[in-house]
């Protein structure tokens, strides 16, 4: 992905069929599969990312799912963490 490239916006449909926004920031492959960065929302510096894992493609459309394999989606987020400088992504989910 270029720098200063405008994020770009996905129609993600969620298990239970609601479709929200989200706005993909960068994108990297590991293992032979591609991963994208995305947020809730373009412009609040506190938005809520997410790690998605392209599951499958065809010429109009991409499943994703989200990692969360807490080993790949550590080793996901490192590569995110070197690509982009002024992004931190730490893993908040509360452990039970």
């Amino acid at each position: 992905m270029e720098d200063k490239q405008e994020n770009r916006l996905i129609k993600f449909t969620t298990d239970d069929g609601k479709v929200i926004d989200l706005y993909a920031i960068a994108d990297t492959k590991l293992n032979g599969k591609n991963y994208i960065l995305v947020t809730d929302s373009e412009d609040d510096m506190e938005a809520n990312a997410y790690i998605l894992k392209e599951l499958a493609s065809d010429s109009k459309e991409v499943a994703y799912a989200l990692v969360d394999d807490k080993t790949e989606l550590d080793a996901v987020g490192e590569i995110f963490n070197e690509l982009l400088d002024d992004v931190d992504i730490v893993d908040d989910v509360d452990e039970e």
